[in-house]
C-alpha cells in the first residue's frame, strides 16, 4: 500500500489551532506503537512554513544521544556548523535552541521521549528549567512524544512530575475507528472491511499491510500464515513485550485472555504463576488490557489483533516456519472468522452508537457497556443473562443492545430470545437496537417495535 497520509484531520486541526498562538507552546502527543504518531507529526511540521527540529532518542548512551539531538538541531537551525561546534550537556544545546526560537517560530519534536528521559533522568529537571526561564518568553513549538504509554502518563502527565503543568495540549493518539480504518480499503466489500478492521485493531502500520490489489484472504495468509508476514511472532513481541522484564510471561497472560480465561486465577492457572497482580497492573497501565468489574474482576484484550493473533496463529508457529502455515489457516482458522468478529462487531456497534448520539433518533449515551448476570426466571431457576451492549445516560438504562456477525438473517427466535433477556434488565422501555451482518426476516422486519434494525451497510454509511 502506498505510503499516502489519511485521516488524523482533527488532530491536524487540534494541532494547527495552536501553532497560531503566538509564544511559547508545548504538546504532549502520547498512544501505543505503530497508531501513526511520527507519521502525524511529520505531516504536521511539513504543513507549516517554520525551521523543524525532529530527533527520535534510541536507546544508547547519554553522550551518543547528546551528539545525535546536536546533529538534528543543527541540520535544522545552521547546518554549516555541523562538525565546527559542540555542546558540553543538553542543558546548553536547549539553551542554544531557545536563543533561536526567540527570533523565530520553530518546532521542536523528540520522538520516543521515555528512551531520552530512562537514559537521562535528570533530562526532564533541564527542560521544566528552560521551560521555566528562557523558552518562555520566546516562540517554540515543543512536542513531545513517546510509545510507553505507562511513561507518559506516570513520568510525564502526572502532578509529581516535573513536566507538569507544562504543556498547553496534552494529545492521547486511538486507533482509527471502523470509518477510518476504511479509507484504506477501497474496493473491499464491507464485510471485508469489517474484518479488516478486526485483524489490524485500527493501528495505520497494520492496516497499511494489507494490499487492496489482492484478496482479504491472500492478505490474511501472506500477513499472518507466511514465513516473512509482517505479524510474525517477532512483531507480536515487540507489541506485547517492548522494555518489559520477563516478557515471555506478559505473552502467556495476553494468550490466557485471547483464549478465554479472564479472571485474575484462570490467568494465573493458565500460565502456572501464583502471583499475577503485579503484570495485570503492567499491562492494564500500557492499555494492552481492560479492567472490568461485573460481579467479578475481569480482563479483557483492548486488541483485536492480539486477540485473532493469540487465537488462531499462536499455535500454528512451527508449521508457518516449516512453510504449511496456508493449510493451518484453511483447515482451522478460516471457518472461525465470524466467530472471531463477534466481540469486534460488538466494538463497532459501540462506536456506531457514540457517533450518532442525538441524531436521527438515538439517544445521549454517557457509556456502553456489556452486561452479564444470574438472575431467577419465572420458575425460581437461575437464568444467565447476556446483553452486548447496554446504553446509559448517567446510572440509567436507556438503550439494549444485540450484535450478530453472521450471514443468516436475525429471525423471530433470535428477536424473541432478545425480548425475554430484556425483561430482567432494571430498565423501562429501553431502546432496541439489533446490528446484523445478515440483515433481518420479514417477522422482525414487521414486529420489532421500538427497535432500531441496522445492517452493516447501513453502519458504512
Amino acid at each position: 500500500m502506498k505510503d499516502v497520509f489519511r485521516g488524523r484531520t482533527k488532530e491536524l486541526g487540534i494541532l494547527d489551532k495552536k501553532f497560531k498562538k503566538s509564544g511559547f507552546v508545548m504538546t504532549v502527543l502520547y498512544g501505543r506503537r505503530r497508531i501513526g504518531k511520527t507519521k502525524l507529526i511529520n505531516k504536521f511540521m511539513q504543513d507549516h512554513d517554520c525551521k523543524s527540529i525532529s530527533f527520535t532518542a534510541v536507546e544508547r548512551g547519554e553522550a551518543e544521544l547528546l551528539s545525535m539531538m546536536t546533529e538534528a538541531v543543527l541540520k535544522s537551525l545552521c547546518p554549516e556548523l555541523i562538525g565546527n561546534i559542540s555542546f558540553s550537556s543538553f542543558d546548553n544545546l536547549f539553551d542554544y535552541i531557545g536563543k533561536q526560537a526567540e527570533k523565530e517560530r520553530i518546532i521542536f519534536f523528540i520522538d520516543e521521549y521515555p528512551y531520552l528521559a530512562k537514559q537521562c533522568p535528570y533530562i526532564q529537571s533541564v527542560l521544566q528549567k528552560q521551560i521555566d526561564t528562557q523558552w518562555k518568553s520566546g516562540n517554540l513549538f515543543f512536542i513531545v512524544c513517546g510509545s510507553l504509554v505507562s511513561f507518559m502518563k506516570d513520568e510525564v502527565l502526572a502532578q509529581t512530575a516535573p513536566l507538569h503543568g507544562r504543556s498547553d495540549l496534552e494529545l492521547k493518539l486511538r486507533p482509527f475507528n471502523y470509518l477510518e480504518t476504511a479509507e484504506f480499503l477501497d474496493g473491499y466489500t464491507n464485510e471485508e472491511k469489517a474484518i479488516c478492521y478486526g485483524l489490524t485493531n485500527g493501528v495505520a502500520k497494520y492496516v497499511e499491510q494489507f494490499d487492496i490489489n489482492e484478496s482479504l484472504e491472500e492478505n490474511i495468509i501472506e500477513q499472518f500464515y507466511l514465513a516473512g508476514g509482517y505479524f510474525s511472532e517477532e512483531q507480536i513481541r515487540t507489541v506485547v513485550g517492548s522494555d518489559k522484564k520477563n516478557p515471555a510471561l506478559y505473552n502467556s497472560i495476553i494468550s490466557a485472555v485471547a483464549t478465554g480465561h479472564t479472571k485474575n486465577s484462570e490467568i494465573a492457572s493458565y500460565v502456572g504463576v501464583n502471583e499475577i497482580t503485579y503484570q495485570l497492573k503492567v499491562l492494564v497501565n500500557s492499555e494492552l488490557l481492560e479492567r472490568r468489574i461485573a460481579k467479578k474482576i475481569y480482563y479483557v484484550l483492548n486488541d483485536s489483533m492480539l486477540e485473532f493473533w493469540f487465537r488462531y496463529v499462536n499455535r500454528a508457529i512451527s508449521l508457518i516456519n516449516a512453510d504449511n502455515g496456508e493449510a493451518y489457516y484453511n483447515s482451522m482458522v478460516k471457518g472461525h472468522l465470524h466467530d472471531f468478529m463477534g466481540k469486534v462487531f460488538e466494538k463497532m456497534a459501540k462506536e456506531y452508537l457514540l457517533s450518532h448520539a442525538g441524531i436521527d433518533d438515538f439517544p445521549i449515551l454517557t457509556d456502553i457497556e456489556d452486561y452479564q448476570n444470574t438472575v431467577l426466571d419465572e420458575d425460581r431457576k437461575q437464568k444467565q443473562i447476556e446483553i452486548d451492549l447496554l446504553g446509559k445516560n448517567g446510572k440509567k438504562i436507556i438503550l439494549v443492545g444485540e450484535c450478530k456477525f453472521k450471514n443468516s438473517q436475525f429471525d423471530k427466535s433470535e428477536y424473541e430470545k432478545l425480548l425475554d433477556k430484556i425483561k430482567y434488565i432494571p430498565a423501562n422501555s429501553p431502546l432496541i437496537c439489533v446490528f446484523s451482518l445478515g440483515g433481518f426476516s420479514e417477522y422482525v422486519k414487521e414486529n420489532a417495535k421500538n427497535c432500531k434494525l441496522i445492517t452493516l451497510d447501513d453502519m458504512y454509511k
